[in-house]
Formats: structure tokens, C-alpha cells, sequence
């Protein structure tokens, strides 16, 4: 089972990161680095805590994935995710209790090594604790929190892939599928075109009217609206900013001064991981340091954190407070160059040496000043928007847009008609749509309350025009009517006429009726699904021959179907053969048999699983 996760763990760690991206967790090129604690527990499966910090980290990953999708916050219903969310997690808590109950694990090296592995981890084919911390930075991550994670999931990865494997194939079974996978087929088909009823098929004028009234809410148009707008964004202050060189060195100095007070630590360290006889072994490596031995050699011969072994336990240069509290602890009272005495965490004992300190470098004036300059720009520029947004807000609820373009020099932009399926830009937004529609605002007396329109961009605008829904008149859609109806009848004369030549073929008849005798009619002779042997049949009509069922001892069957939608298909089949068992074949069959059992199988298992938990909400 830990070979299946080791030569898998690539796969898994991909599924892992894009699938919790926005959940709270941080990895570590160390693994002691601080958690917080007190976390609210909302749920119990069986013991296993579902904590407030979990569910809300969650949540926030769903809505975001919904947003990508749906656009307009106002379109999820809250209520409906909230429980989405907690039963997913209700889920993952069972599937964990079901692992306890196997005594299923994962070992700390294990985990070591599948972090090392990750490519996004990695500098050069090699494990960087700053590569690592600078891709899962911008996550909001902590390194603990990932470790959990990833034992989580590399934990159901074992439950599931049990279930997995227990998927049972027969031979037998498989052989008599392959058979009917490879089986050819014999018999006649036809293949009528709708289209060729359309010429003679002549729409009433009471046709017309009847198909009208009855369908009237689709001969409605959507309502209207074109409206004038403007926008206000931090852009538009940029060219009243003055960021003099006096502020600019102000600022850098501060940078400066606060860099002067940020202490890093670089330290070194042996993880000796709990079990038994850790603490008689951590002893005998103090004893060897004491005696002289390199430290460094002494790491990578016994260490068990991985991610810092093989560069004799150097953990790098780090702030104050990124380690565990005990680390933490140890740290602030080594002296330089000494090693400490056995240190007790939660992952085994460390055997820690400070070896320097440093200040927190910061790019000289001139590589930092025109960064600086841009960052101060930009937020005084959006600083200047926030103070002018109640301002903006007011005149644009008392005033008018060309007030709002006098006072801010900024052009009013009109757009044409549109309306909920004909829209482009910001104004595909569901948002902007349900503002611009609104009942209140149609007719076009009041500006819309200043919103957001997209992150940074402040929009207020009046319609300037407006169509209601209306029902459009019979001569507007007279002709698209009589298509319709056209069409309709077309497929039902095809269908019919296939009927016919069905029902002829059931009486064991040859050909079709004298009365259909213009009908085309193709044999086909052992042709099997995978290889179309006669080309005289298409691969629609091949679809339709192997969707019929399969004839018995002297009767045939038959079978109606639509090709596509202009086309009835109609098929007699005479004879089956079932094919030889194709060598190659049975692989690519066993994957779709697996696959298939695998979810009915799976599902089954865990509807048996999560009844036999007892879910606790306080």
C-alpha cells in the first residue's frame, strides 16, 4: 500500500494543491513550524473535530470556485453551500474515522519525502525551503497546517485505494464481454432525411395562429436597457499624486528602520522522531557532539527530518516566531556555536546550534527607490479614491453624470441596447445586469447607488433608454413560425414513414412497401461497431445498428431511432456473431469495467461508512 503512495504521490500532490488551494495549511522546509490553538469545534464525527477554522477556510474555497462560474455573488445561495460544505466535511471526517478503525497511517519520513518531491517545492531538482515558502506564501498557508493536510489525504488515499482494488473481474465474465464488445452484425437499414418532406407540406394561415397563441412566451423579447455611465477608479488620482524626494527617502528610511529591528536566526538542527528508544538515542548523538563529532555529519547520518538532512540539518536563516513554541524557546537562549541540550516538540527531539543572526537585508536606495515610488503612488492614489468615494456617492444620488464628469474630469461613456443575452464587457456581470434592471431605475429619473463594478472600479449610471418586455407581433415571427412547423411536421412524416418500414420488416417482408418504394434501403454484412465495414453506412447509422437490440433464432429485431435532428433511422438485424476475444482488447475493457464497479463498489462502501458514525453538532 506505501509503495502504491510512493509511486503515485506525484499525482496525488497535484490533486492536493489544486484542489486545496484556498484552505489554510503551510508546509515546511522544517517541519516545527507554529500553529495557533483554541480553534472553534461546530461538528464530531465519532471523535474526529470539524473546527470553525476548517469550515470557513472551505467555504471560502467553494464560493470562490462558484464565483469563477456563476459571476454574481447574489447567485449563491448561501444556506444551500454552508451544508454543501459541512456534509463535504462530515465526509472527509468518516472516511478518517473508517482509516482509525484499519489503523491505516502514514509515516513522518513518508510525508518528508512526498514534500521534498513536490516540483514547486524545488530549486534546481532540489528541495528549497524559500522556494517552498515563497510559492505557498500568497495562499495564506502555514507549514504545519499542510503536513496535516497532506497526512489527511495520503490517509483516505489508502482507505480509498483499498476499496479500489478489492474491485473483483471474473475471466469469464470478461471474455463473454469482450466477445459481445468485438460481436459484427448483419441486416438492412434506412435512413430518411425530414428534409425532403419540407417542399410539400403547406402551413395554414390558422396553422400559424394556433402555433403562435400556444407558444406565445417564446415570441416575448427580453427587456432593454441602454444606459450612460462613469467610473471612478484609483487611476483617475494617479495625476494629482506628488511623491516628493524628500518623501521617498522618508519613506525608505522607515522601510530601513523597521528592517533593523527585524531579526533573523539561522540555526541547525536533529530531529530524532518518536518511537522507541528516541530519547536514549538523541542522548548518545549529544554525547558525540560534545566529543567533537561534526555536527553536520552527524545530522545527515541520523536526522529524520528529510527536508533538512542532507544539508546537515541547516534550517536556513528565518524570523523570530517561526518555529514551534519549544524551538522557539531553545532558540532564544542558545549562544552562538553550542549545541542545546535534548529539546522535546510534538515531532520527537531536536538537538539544536545557533549559528548567526542577521538584520533583514533590504535593497539599496537605488534598486528600491523606484519601486517605492510606485507603491507610494499607487496608494495615495487609492487612498484619494476612498476619501472621494462618499462624495462621489452623493452627487451621483442628488446630482447628475455630467456633474460627476465636471467634478472629476472624467467622460461619461453610453453603451446601446442591451439586455440578458445580448451584452459585452462589464456588463456581462449578472450584477450589473440585475442594477441595470431594476424596476426603479428604468426610467431613467434616478442614478444607481455607486457599487463596485469590479475590484478597484467604482460605477454610478442612468438609463437612457428602455424597452419593456413585449410580445412581438404575429408578422414579426411569421416566417420563423412557419419553419418551425415545417420542421415539426418534416420529422413526423420521417418518423412515420421509418414506423412503416418497420412494421413491414416485422412481418418478415422484404424491401419496403410498394407505396415507399423511392426509399433508399442499404445492407450491411458482419459489420462490427469498431470498424465500419461497409462504407455505405455511416457512422450515425452504425450507432443506431448497435443500439438495436440483439435478434433471437429466427427473428429479427428492429429499431427506430433518431440520427440527429433531421434524420429518422430505421433498422432490421438479422444475424449476430460474437467476436473472437481481441488480445489487446481486454485492457482498455478491464479499465472501463474497473472504473464502473469501482464507483458503484465505492459508493456503496462509503454510504456503509458513514452510517456507522455518530455525527455530533454542538
Amino acid at each position: 500500500m506505501l509503495q502504491n503512495i510512493r509511486d503515485n504521490s506525484s499525482g496525488i500532490i497535484a490533486k492536493i494543491i489544486v484542489g486545496l488551494i484556498a484552505v489554510t495549511f503551510i508546509i515546511t522546509g522544517v517541519n516545527f513550524f507554529d500553529t495557533s490553538d483554541g480553534d472553534t469545534v461546530i461538528a464530531s464525527v465519532s471523535g474526529i473535530e470539524i473546527t470553525q477554522r476548517r469550515f470557513s477556510t472551505k467555504l471560502e474555497q467553494e464560493r470562490r470556485q462558484l464565483l469563477n462560474v456563476l459571476g454574481d455573488p447574489t447567485a449563491i445561495n448561501e444556506d444551500l453551500l454552508r451544508k454543501s460544505v459541512l456534509n463535504s466535511l462530515i465526509e472527509e471526517a468518516s472516511t478518517h474515522y473508517y482509516a482509525e478503525m484499519l489503523s491505516f497511517g502514514v509515516a513522518e519520513q513518508l510525508i518528508d519525502q512526498v514534500i521534498r518531491g513536490i516540483p514547486q517545492f524545488q530549486t534546481d531538482g532540489r528541495f528549497d525551503a524559500t522556494a517552498f515558502d515563497r510559492a505557498i506564501g500568497p495562499m495564506g498557508m502555514s507549514r504545519l497546517g499542510f503536513r496535516e493536510e497532506l497526512r489527511r489525504n495520503l490517509t483516505s488515499y489508502q482507505v480509498k485505494s483499498a476499496v479500489d482494488n478489492s474491485v473483483l473481474i471474473i475471466p469469464s465474465e470478461l471474455a463473454r464481454l469482450n466477445s459481445l464488445q468485438n460481436q459484427t452484425r448483419s441486416g438492412v437499414i434506412s435512413i430518411i432525411d425530414s428534409n425532403e418532406f419540407s417542399k410539400a407540406i403547406l402551413v395554414s394561415d390558422e396553422a400559424i395562429q394556433s402555433f403562435y397563441e400556444a407558444g406565445s412566451p417564446n415570441f416575448y423579447t427580453e427587456k432593454s436597457v441602454a444606459i450612460d455611465y462613469i467610473s471612478l477608479s484609483a487611476e483617475h488620482f494617479r495625476d494629482q499624486v506628488i511623491i516628493s524626494d524628500a518623501d521617498l527617502s522618508s519613506a525608505y528610511e522607515a522601510e530601513t528602520q523597521a528592517a533593523s529591528q527585524d531579526i533573523e536566526r539561522r540555526a541547525r538542527h536533529i530531529l530524532i522522531a518518536n518511537g522507541d528508544g528516541a530519547s536514549q538515542k538523541v542522548s548518545d548523538l549529544k554525547r558525540q557532539l560534545d566529543s567533537g563529532v561534526d555536527f553536520a555529519e552527524v545530522a545527515k547520518a541520523n536526522s529524520d527530518d528529510i527536508a533538512s538532512r542532507e544539508v546537515g540539518g541547516d534550517l536556513g536563516f528565518a524570523p523570530k516566531g517561526t518555529f514551534g513554541s519549544e524551538f522557539e524557546d531553545a532558540l532564544d537562549r542558545l549562544e552562538f556555536n553550542i549545541v542545546s541540550a535534548p529539546i522535546k516538540t510534538q515531532f520527537g527531539y531536536h538537538l539544536i546550534e545557533l549559528l548567526e543572526t542577521r538584520v533583514r537585508e533590504i535593497d539599496s536606495f537605488s534598486i528600491r527607490g523606484p519601486q517605492l515610488l510606485k507603491e507610494l503612488t499607487n496608494r495615495s492614489a487609492t487612498s484619494l479614491l476612498s476619501d472621494s468615494l462618499e462624495e462621489f456617492s452623493n452627487l451621483a444620488f442628488s446630482g447628475t453624470l455630467e456633474e460627476l464628469e465636471t467634478a472629476y474630469n472624467i467622460k461619461v461613456l453610453s453603451t446601446k441596447l442591451f439586455n440578458r443575452q445580448i451584452n459585452q464587457g462589464i456588463f456581462e456581470s449578472k450584477s450589473v445586469l440585475n442594477r441595470a434592471l431594476e424596476s426603479d431605475l428604468i426610467d431613467g429619473k434616478l442614478n444607481a447607488d455607486v457599487f463596485e463594478v469590479e475590484p478597484g472600479i467604482w460605477m454610478t449610471f442612468r438609463v437612457r433608454e428602455y424597452e419593456p418586455r413585449r410580445l412581438q407581433p404575429l408578422a414579426e415571427v411569421r416566417d420563423d413560425i412557419i419553419i418551425s412547423i415545417k420542421t415539426l411536421k418534416s420529422l413526423e412524416r420521417a418518423d412515420e414513414t421509418a414506423r412503416k418500414i418497420e412494421a413491414h420488416w416485422k412481418k418478415n417482408l422484404s424491401g419496403v412497401p410498394s407505396s415507399l418504394d423511392s426509399v433508399e434501403v442499404i445492407s450491411f454484412n458482419s459489420i462490427s461497431r469498431n470498424d465500419n465495414a461497409d462504407d455505405n453506412v455511416s457512422p450515425e447509422g452504425l450507432r443506431v445498428v448497435f443500439a438495436a437490440s440483439a435478434p433471437s433464432i429466427g427473428k429479427p429485431s428492429t429499431l427506430v431511432s433518431s440520427v440527429d435532428t433531421t434524420r429518422i433511422a430505421v433498422v432490421r438485424v438479422d444475424q449476430m456473431e460474437l467476436g473472437k476475444v481481441d488480445i489487446e482488447g481486454p485492457s482498455q475493457l478491464i479499465d472501463a469495467i474497473s472504473q464502473m464497479r469501482t464507483t458503484q463498489e465505492g459508493s456503496e462502501f462509503w454510504n456503509v461508512v458513514k452510517s456507522r458514525v455518530e455525527v455530533v453538532k454542538p
